[in-house]
């Protein structure tokens, strides 16, 4: 039988974008971090924000968890600064000082599902694939339209020709109950975006 990991002397710091899959995980037992703290969803399109917010939450564990490690839970490419090229979540996170890491991801959807994985969900295509987790459902609207400022003339000339469709991956149940509940969100997406959404 193999043996269970606590996390207790553990704080987690995630991205909110990932909550769903990380109060899952709390809920099924799998976690049991001494704290849990989040980001506002979507800020990787917001880097001085990303960077303001994941600090802040680093320092916040350190005075809750004073002698616990930290767990960071971003991508490492959900940094992007043209005004700093060389910063990234790894350099924020280091900044922050000893005793944390990173869970190892590229972004928040390679935490959800690998590379080969992908490439079997978008027959060969992954690049052509818009990745989208169950936060996304909830706050894609946020980041497009309030943080990017995209009107659907933006989206028109952003997702069509370039993407395929919208995979939500959603190894947790959450995108199905989300559909039923809010079927014309659903649509607004396929209608803002221009692109089929499969779960």
């Amino acid at each position: 039988m193999a043996e269970s990991r606590s996390f207790a002397d553990t704080c987690i710091v995630s991205c909110g974008m990932l909550r769903p899959e990380v109060e899952h995980l709390v809920e099924e037992g799998f976690l049991d971090p001494y704290r849990l703290l989040y980001t506002a969803p979507g800020l990787h399109a917001l880097p001085d924000k990303l960077e303001e917010q994941l600090s802040g939450r680093i320092r916040r564990a350190r005075e809750l968890c004073s002698s616990r490690g930290i767990i960071v839970i971003y991508g490492r490419k959900c940094y992007v600064n043209p005004e700093e090229p060389y910063k990234s979540v790894d350099s924020i996170i280091s900044s922050q000082g000893e005793g944390i890491v990173r869970v190892q991801g590229e972004y928040g959807y390679d935490m959800l599902a690998g590379p080969e994985e992908r490439s079997e969900l978008s027959e060969g295509e992954p690049d052509k694939v818009l990745w989208f987790g169950a936060g996304w459902l909830e706050h894609w609207k946020t980041v497009y339209q309030r943080y990017l400022g995209w009107d659907k003339a933006d989206a028109n000339a952003n997702f069509p020709g370039y993407y395929r469709k919208i995979i939500v991956l959603d190894g947790i149940g959450i995108s199905n109950r989300y559909i039923n509940e809010h079927p014309e969100e659903v649509l607004e997406i396929f209608d803002w975006t221009g692109l089929e959404v499969e779960t």
